[in-house]
């Protein structure tokens, strides 16, 4: 291991104390001192908070400020925060350390739950886990600014050697040109070549060579981005490690799916099982109680909502059906009765057979008409703002949809899937998800598809955060509706 591993490990950990400590004095200071602000010599006051009933001294808060910044250095230890090489993207890093400060903040409150100790005030916790989060990420991101200009410097840079000069090796080296602490030092191909150069870089011999090339050349991390034979595979990795060398295998992405990896044993025997998503598990089971108890809140919320549309949908034409029912395909290949207010008029599904031939949907899957003659003038506002979509609350609380997740097709759609595309179906449908937020219904039907695949194979609580906040926005600009 190198030492600028060990320093840049420690860069993070120093950083976090700091901002930490900072976050909770700036909300001590905030609630007990600073909550009126003089302006203009004192002619202006402006009250940030109202007076706290109880003053106490900065000496008794202390050391709840040390527990929480020592919790928080501990949980994010166990979380993999600051282990050494860490590699993330500057999001992940955002959304890790999220979750280590909100459960830092839940062990706290735990903390004065059993003790019964003195709880300051509930405002100068709030305070503290806002600026907790923005202090670190803050302290996050200048970290992440002085260690890119010293790798600028060629300070803790890892030289890679290259095994393989395929289509993967190639998409490997144009992600390593985009990381200022790789650089690679060499390549070596998989059977002998009389190539001396690849794309720009020496080639050093084939696999056979490997040992040789280690014990010659200055080299941190082999790189595999070749499939072989498992005797040749072994070989790599052992002269890998015989020669104190960091070993890394890259898969071919067309041939393993990578989604999700769990690793056990069956009698002894090492098991790494492959899972379509990362949505699996307590996981699940996580989100599913979310959606049961937000849908219910929401569906007590919008109540009056739901009564106003249904009395203007029923004015619409007294002898039609305020909701609009259709057999959508869920989870597991399930078929569920999927609620919306009714846009259309009654005898929209006679009328589709007609349209069919003026479909604008690319792919040939989905049906859409820009200007659909079906769609009542009410129906138009409904689906400008979606407001036709709040009945589908009622499938989310009973379990048929979720918050976010693909779209819920219709069974004839469906029908018409390609067969890697069916993988979608081990998911609930979602009100909201990658393909509204991209797009909505102008998609064609393959570019639905890799939104909706990049949500099956990415998926984290985090991301189902964006999709809402990102759902809100176009909702309220009334884009690309139906």
């Amino acid at each position: 291991m190198k030492k600028s591993d060990i320093l840049q490990a420690l860069a993070r950990i120093s950083t976090d104390g700091i901002m930490s400590f900072s976050a909770f004095t700036l909300a001590y200071y905030l609630r007990m001192e600073w909550y009126e602000v003089s302006l203009f010599n004192g002619l202006q006051t402006i009250t940030l908070f109202p007076p706290p009933n109880t003053l106490f001294p900065f000496s008794v808060y202390l050391k709840f400020v040390i527990l929480f910044t020592v919790t928080l250095m501990l949980v994010m230890a166990l979380q993999g925060r600051y282990r050494l090489g860490a590699d993330e993207k500057m999001l992940d890093e955002w959304q890790y350390t999220f979750w280590s400060i909100t459960a830092s903040m839940t062990l706290l409150l735990g903390y004065f739950f059993f003790t019964k100790d003195y709880f300051f005030s509930r405002l100068i916790f709030g305070l503290a886990w806002v600026l907790t989060v923005f202090f670190i990420w803050i302290g996050r991101g200048l970290t992440r600014l002085v260690i890119k200009k010293l790798h600028a410097l060629d300070w803790g840079v890892q030289s890679v050697l290259i095994l393989g000069s395929g289509a993967l090796a190639e998409k490997v080296l144009k992600g390593i040109n985009k990381q200022p602490h790789y650089k690679i030092a060499g390549i070596l191909t998989e059977k002998k070549s009389l190539r001396k150069s690849w794309q720009g870089l020496s080639v050093w011999g084939n696999f056979s060579s490997l040992s040789a090339v280690l014990r010659r050349e200055a080299i941190d991390e082999v790189w595999l981005t070749e499939s072989t034979t498992t005797a040749m595979t072994a070989k790599i990795v052992a002269a890998s490690h015989i020669n104190h060398k960091k070993f890394k295998f890259f898969p071919d992405e067309l041939g393993l799916d990578l989604a999700a990896i769990k690793v056990s044993t069956f009698d002894k025997f090492p098991i790494i099982t492959l899972l379509n998503s990362p949505l699996y598990g307590w996981w699940s089971f996580v989100k599913y109680s979310l959606d049961f108890v937000f849908s219910i809140g929401l569906l007590i919320l919008l109540s009056p909502v739901f009564f106003v549309v249904s009395l203007l949908v029923w004015f619409t034409n007294t002898k039609a059906p305020i909701f609009y029912r259709s057999n959508r395909v869920g989870a597991d290949g399930k078929i569920f009765k999927c609620y919306k207010f009714r846009t259309m008029v009654v005898d929209a599904e006679a009328q589709k057979a007609k349209l069919i031939t003026q479909n604008e949907r690319k792919g040939g899957v989905l049906f859409k008409l820009a200007e659909d003659p079906r769609i009542t003038p009410l129906g138009h506002f409904l689906r400008k703002f979606s407001i036709d979509e709040l009945p589908q609350l009622l499938n989310i609380f009973k379990g048929d949809m979720s918050f976010v997740g693909p779209r819920p097709h219709l069974v004839e759609e469906v029908k018409k899937y390609p067969d890697h595309n069916r993988q979608l179906l081990s998911l609930r449908p979602g009100l909201s998800g990658m393909a509204q937020i991209n797009g909505r219904s102008s998609l064609s039907f393959e570019e639905e598809m890799k939104h909706e695949m990049f949500y099956l194979k990415s998926w984290s609580l985090w991301l189902d955060g964006v999709i809402i906040i990102k759902t809100f926005l176009v909702v309220v600009k009334g884009e690309n509706a139906g």
